[in-house]
């Protein structure tokens, strides 16, 4: 199934291909541990590939109710050299049904909010992980603690910090953990690695396990596609070079919490981010497994939030847009159907893995207008708020067809052709809402 492999598209490695075909993620969920929800799982992949998604989240975290860990119990203890078959079978089995659909997986190995207490829930007291739930090992023999009440963005967890401890015991049974996952999901075509969610570690932390599950994927003769999310909204933060600055691991990026900047500021940090992988080594695929459409964390989310982000990332070139699960996103609820088949319809209409960002053909733009090209043969345009904008389009006078698709009825509805003057043109948007246009070029 190499061949078959999702893979940075050889024309144009911001984009992927799957299937040796170039593919656009869209995607949404109500949960992003969708697997270990046995009786949700299937309603949202079919609904997914109703509405033309085709990528989920997979974090391997088993915190919600009615998840189960990934290890056996024993006289109310887990023996984590006993693996639990019916959570290695709700992966498979999520992974075999997304396979059947065209739908891509992108697994998160470790979600640090598993590995501290908080509330009602208090996920590390009830972990396998944790010293006083297993029969393997003790706050004694390991740097772990009993408890740990610090927020994963404010400090890590020993846990995290395994091989910066030499925890030879505890890092005995971390790799034995990540090997089953390889074991358990390389065979998969539609599968794409993050090391964690969110993190805040050491850089040590995340470029010890690239090494070592890049090393145990090329024993099983299996390219695999490898990232990591940092927790940091900034994509200018020092943690974000990591993955970066090192292309022979991280074959692609993640920057979702990106989607937790605001208007011009969310799109020019993406514009500045795919910039800097160009310095770095090479273009790679843009991933956002996490568009939020809460204006901050532990907030409800606006579903117009919402999309705009996910406009903008589509617009900013990235390689896929996924909502966000509620409550701070609105998952795969009927609005986020809707805007997915709109994003589907919309971007099989023209050649958009040719196309690259290009604000700088938009000038005068009231209020804001987004824009991605192959100049001097098509123009995909975003008004988040209708409006109007004065675009350079070439250095000479030809004739341009507008053509308006309406998300509300998912279609083309309005032509007009217009006319350039010294390579400039005026366009206004039929009415003060959202629109997205098709600029094409006549001889």
């Amino acid at each position: 199934m190499n061949d078959e492999r999702i893979r940075p598209w050889h024309k144009n490695a911001y984009y992927w291909e799957y299937k040796g075909k170039p593919v656009l993620l869209l995607g949404g969920s109500d949960e992003d541990n969708l697997f270990n929800h046995p009786d949700l799982v299937m309603r949202n992949l079919d609904a997914l590939t109703k509405c033309g998604g085709n990528y989920i989240r997979c974090t391997l975290s088993c915190r919600d109710p009615g998840n189960v860990w990934p290890f056996m119990k024993v006289d109310n203890k887990y023996d984590l050299d006993r693996f639990n078959p019916e959570f290695w079978n709700r992966l498979r089995k999520c992974l075999k049904e997304a396979y059947k659909r065209d739908i891509i997986v992108q697994i998160e190995i470790w979600d640090p909010h598993d590995f501290w207490n908080r509330g009602d829930r208090r996920p590390w007291l009830k972990s396998p992980w944790n010293p006083t739930m297993n029969l393997n090992y003790t706050s004694k023999n390991t740097h772990l603690l009993e408890e740990w009440s610090y927020h994963p963005s404010n400090k890590p967890q020993p846990f995290f910090l395994s091989p910066i401890f030499k925890d030879e015991v505890l890092l005995r049974y971390q790799e034995k953990f990540v090997t089953r996952v390889l074991e358990e999901t390389s065979e998969f075509p539609n599968v794409l690695y993050c090391i964690d969610n969110e993190t805040r570690a050491p850089p040590e932390w995340t470029l010890y396990w690239a090494k070592f599950i890049s090393e145990r994927a090329r024993a099983y003769g299996v390219k695999i596609q490898l990232t990591e999310m940092w927790d940091p909204w900034d994509l200018r933060h020092e943690l974000h070079s990591v993955t970066y600055t090192h292309p022979e691991f991280f074959t692609f990026t993640e920057v979702s919490q990106n989607n937790w900047q605001r208007g011009k500021t969310h799109y020019e940090r993406l514009l500045w981010f795919r910039k800097i992988l160009v310095k770095y080594g090479r273009p790679r695929p843009m991933n956002n497994v996490k568009i939020y459409g809460a204006p901050m964390p532990r907030h409800s989310a606006i579903p117009e939030l919402n999309l705009d982000r996910f406009w903008k990332c589509i617009f900013a070139g990235c390689a896929s847009a996924r909502f966000h699960r509620p409550p701070t996103g609105i998952g795969l609820n009927e609005v986020a159907q809707r805007a997915i088949k709109v994003a589907r319809a919309f971007t099989s209409s023209f050649d958009i893995f040719h196309c690259e960002p290009r604000p700088d053909l938009i000038f005068d733009s009231k209020p804001e207008a987004y824009c991605l090209a192959k100049p001097d043969e098509v123009y995909a345009l975003y008004f988040p708020q209708g409006g109007k904008v004065r675009m350079r389009i070439s250095d000479y006078s030809r004739s341009l067809e507008v053509m308006w698709f309406n998300p509300e009825k998912i279609a083309f509805t309005i032509k007009e052709v217009l006319q350039m003057k010294n390579g400039t043109v005026n366009i206004k948007a039929p009415s003060e809402s959202l629109w997205l246009a098709l600029l094409l070029l006549h001889s």
